[in-house]
């Protein structure tokens, strides 16, 4: 299995005009203020390669919200199972990162994964469902993981 995010520099930029933030104060300035912060990751192989986008969606109560992400690509994973599965392992390593280094604490771990037994991402859901909770975070998956999934494939695409 690939060790991805695995280094410590995280370079994050706005969705809104790709400027690049200093992620620790600019999560604690808006969780300061009430906002709620949710993480979530998307994959996709593209020829030799598979890439990855973390998104970090900050949400403002009744007044919408806004993206923060992170791409990066490694060599392709072709075993569909470890490539989602790896999805899963960067949300909790982020939301670990932002905890331990008290920047800020995610509400929800939105994870892009299907709990019925039809679609090939439910043979990670359980193990996924598992993970989230037992590292002490919360979990949101399909159709309820619309937030920071949704951001996350929006990236890549």
């Amino acid at each position: 299995m690939h060790n991805m995010l695995h280094h410590t520099k995280y370079i994050f930029k706005r969705l809104s005009d790709a400027q690049v933030v200093d992620l620790a104060s600019y999560l604690k300035e808006k969780e300061a203020v009430g906002n709620r912060i949710y993480i979530g990751c998307d994959s996709q192989n593209i020829g030799e390669w598979t890439h990855y986008a973390l998104a970090i969606v900050i949400h403002k109560n009744t007044q919408g919200g806004h993206v923060l992400y992170h791409k990066y690509k490694v060599p392709r994973i072709k075993n569909s199972f470890d490539r989602l599965w790896m999805e899963v392992d960067e949300s909790v390593r982020l939301a670990f990162y932002l905890k331990e280094q008290h920047i800020a604490v995610a509400e929800y771990i939105d994870i892009d994964l299907n709990p019925d037994p039809l679609y090939k991402s439910n043979a990670v859901f359980r193990a996924a469902l598992g993970y989230v909770t037992a590292m002490g975070f919360k979990a949101r998956f399909k159709p309820n993981a619309h937030a920071a999934s949704s951001c996350a494939d929006y990236v890549l695409h």
